[in-house]
């Protein structure tokens, strides 16, 4: 799950920034997904909206929280 979000993999029809994760950022959502490849779908998905209602262009760790308490998959 890291090299696919190294390598900045995203499901279909989700665009995130051009810029790479940050390994602090990364690290959060792979503990947050648990290796849950459904769970990092719904999380990148999530993340793009956030994104989007917030007018920000930068995933970080406020965004990824955000992202997962929307979506209440469980504790960080």
């Amino acid at each position: 799950m890291q090299q696919l979000l190294e390598q900045r993999w995203t499901p279909p029809d989700v665009q995130l920034p051009d810029h790479p994760l940050a390994p602090e950022v990364i690290a959060r959502i792979i503990r947050m997904t648990g290796g849950n490849f459904r769970l990092l779908n719904r999380l990148l998905t999530q993340i793009e909206r956030v994104l989007a209602v917030n007018v920000t262009h930068e995933v970080l760790i406020e965004v990824v929280e955000a992202a997962r308490e929307s979506l209440v998959i469980g504790q960080a």
